[in-house]
C-alpha cells in the first residue's frame, strides 16, 4: 500500500493542511501543529531535553518540497530543516 497521499491541499488562509490516503484516512493539521511537531533533529532534541521550541503564534507553510518519502516544510519563521514523512504525518494527531 503506498504511503503518499492521494490528495495534499494547503490552505493559506485558514493556515491547515490537509492529506487524505487512499484507504480512507484523511489529516487536518494546522501549521502551527506541524510546526510544534516538526521531526527534524534541532526539535527532536529540544523535545527530549524538554525545552520549549519557540516559533511566532501565527506561524504559515511557506513552501512545500517533495522528498519522495515525504514532504519537506518550510515554515515563514524561516524554519525548514523538517522533512516529514507519509507514514510520520499518517499517524501523527491532528
Amino acid at each position: 500500500m503506498p504511503l503518499e497521499p492521494s490528495q495534499l491541499k494547503v490552505d493559506i488562509e485558514q493556515q491547515r493542511l490537509f492529506l487524505s490516503w487512499e484507504d480512507g484516512t484523511e489529516k487536518d493539521f494546522s501549521h502551527a501543529h506541524l510546526r510544534a511537531s516538526c521531526p527534524c533533529g534541532f526539535c527532536r532534541t529540544k523535545r527530549l531535553q524538554q525545552r520549549e521550541i519557540e516559533y511566532p503564534d501565527r506561524v504559515a507553510i511557506s513552501a512545500i518540497f517533495s522528498q519522495g518519502y515525504g514532504i519537506q516544510i518550510c515554515f515563514d519563521d524561516g524554519h525548514d530543516k523538517g522533512i516529514f514523512p507519509w507514514a510520520f504525518l499518517k499517524e501523527l494527531s491532528s
